[in-house]
């Protein structure tokens, strides 16, 4: 085993252990989204009824006495019924004040866990830079070194290995100069590569044959900085869930190549129904159950088995886990598609 395999043994090592603490946490925050709706249920169950209780204390009052079109008694019949309401919707009013928490919640972990995975590929993209450097065994290689780099300039930045790569692109070019140190800091280092930059795309203008140096991955997986959904790609129909969710889990995957059609417990069965019609040419088919009434889940199931499809079915109102069955769902379709065109071809 090569530095190389280790180096991405280690990075697949500490993605997964990334990956179960993104789990465990998101369950913690799911737990606690369902403990805080039950307090807030209680907290508006306990100032409420009381209320309630007089006003109908004093509304018995008024029909014992028979007092019939009164104002007062009028506005008491009317704010007993706003107490009412408030009650009954109390459990939904609770779960939507939580389940905005929870997404906020959601949204920072992924953005916590993005910024770690992209810093660790910066680190392993300045590695396969001083690479490169020191592969360099002529003084136009070398100097032709400051074009890839300066592609990189704002991640180096990030992580402070601006300095470290400059140095040594700057040692390695008066390494290989026939006329001595020519290289030498100007300014910062960013205005040093930029310099250096420009001279290499005059040496670059002056020959027929344009060299390109380029890093290789050796210490990256991949020459793209990071982005957990960006290689998915298929149809995707949800069923459920609600318009906050729906939304932001689009958001996270605008940069892939996933077309999804939603149809939130919001949107209604008339919706459902449209969203019926793109179930048959689905990839992947999903039911959302936390938010889901009973009849859009029927719905939904019925329309399924029509187009010969099982839909997978998970009980959240999260983000985080939706994101990771669609993820699943997807990868494993893509993965049984290529072993049936590989037995195919066989």
């Amino acid at each position: 085993m090569d530095i190389s395999e280790l180096d991405h043994l280690e990075t697949s090592v500490q993605d997964l252990l990334a990956t179960a603490k993104l789990e465990l946490e998101a369950t913690r925050l799911e737990q606690q989204r369902d403990e805080q709706v039950q307090k807030a249920v209680a907290e508006i169950r306990k100032r409420v009824e009381p209320l309630l209780a007089d006003l109908e204390q004093t509304l018995a009052k008024f029909d014992r006495m028979n007092v019939n079109g009164s104002a007062i008694r009028e506005k008491l019949e009317g704010k007993a019924a706003d107490l009412r309401r408030q009650l009954e919707e109390a459990p939904v009013l609770a779960a939507q004040v939580a389940d905005r928490q929870l997404i906020l919640n959601e949204e920072r972990l992924l953005d916590e866990r993005l910024a770690e995975q992209t810093n660790h590929w910066r680190h392993e993209l300045k590695a396969d830079l001083l690479d490169m450097i020191a592969e360099q065994q002529d003084f136009y290689s070398a100097t032709d070194g400051a074009i890839a780099i300066r592609a990189y300039i704002d991640d180096l930045k990030a992580i402070n290995a601006l300095q470290e790569v400059i140095d040594a692109l700057i040692n390695q070019i008066n390494t290989h100069s026939k006329e001595g140190p020519v290289a030498r800091l100007r300014g910062t280092y960013e205005q040093t590569l930029n310099f250096i930059y420009d001279r290499a795309m005059e040496n670059r203008s002056r020959v027929e044959t344009v060299r390109s140096v380029q890093p290789r991955t050796r210490h990256r997986i991949s020459e793209k900085r990071p982005n957990p959904y960006i290689v998915l790609e298929g149809k995707v129909v949800i069923f459920g869930g609600h318009d906050r969710l729906a939304t932001a889990v689009k958001n996270r995957l605008r940069n892939s190549q996933v077309s999804l059609t939603w149809c939130t417990a919001q949107d209604g069965l008339q919706l459902a129904q449209q969203a019926e019609n793109h179930i048959a040419n689905a990839d992947f088919v999903l039911i959302v159950t936390g938010y889901a009434s009973h009849s859009l889940t029927e719905k939904a199931l019925q329309a399924a088995q029509r187009a010969g499809i099982t839909p997978e079915m998970i009980n959240t109102t999260g983000m985080t886990k939706v994101l990771e069955v669609i993820e699943l769902g997807l990868k494993t379709k893509l993965l049984a598609r290529h072993l049936n065109q590989s037995s195919r071809a066989v």
